[in-house]
């Protein structure tokens, strides 16, 4: 019985739970972060500040909170799939910023998608391209702002 038990224990310690937040951001942090975003799990927001700010594009406004942040992508959800990837990364937690080039694929879930960019139709996709400039502090971001430097869309079927 005390074997099972050590052996369970130690698969338990094998296995820990990934943790975003922690004393600085780190690259392992910031790429969880993407991933559990690009799949919609909202423990993405785990590395978000409570007093979170998103200078989101124009059209968009700015979203103040973890909530704000959480309520706004749920409902981009019920009609794109949004998948962000990173392709270069700085990190200054000394300074407490972080700047990462990213590139976004929306793909249209549904017909008649209002985007700025123009309506979408199930199949569509915009890739877009930018950088995001991040405040961050004791390993959390407080502030997001960005700007995109290049996208393409591309109807559905191509």
């Amino acid at each position: 019985m005390i074997r099972k038990l050590t052996l369970f224990f130690a698969l338990l310690g094998a296995f820990p739970a990934p943790v975003l937040a922690q004393d600085e951001m780190t690259r392992a942090a910031f790429e969880l972060y993407l991933e559990r975003f690009s799949a919609g799990d909202e423990r993405y927001a785990e590395l978000y500040d409570p007093d979170v700010v998103f200078e989101h594009a124009p059209q968009f406004g700015v979203l103040r909170g973890r909530e704000a942040i959480l309520e706004f992508y749920r409902g981009i959800r019920e009609q794109l799939e949004e998948t962000v990837v990173a392709s270069e990364v700085v990190i200054d937690n000394e300074q407490g910023v972080m700047a990462a080039e990213l590139t976004t694929q929306l793909l249209a879930t549904r017909d008649g998608v209002e985007m700025p960019s123009g309506t979408l139709d199930a199949g569509d996709m915009i890739i877009s391209r930018g950088t995001v400039y991040y405040r961050i502090n004791n390993g959390r971001i407080t502030h997001i702002r960005g700007g995109i430097q290049g996208a393409e869309r591309i109807a559905g079927g191509q």
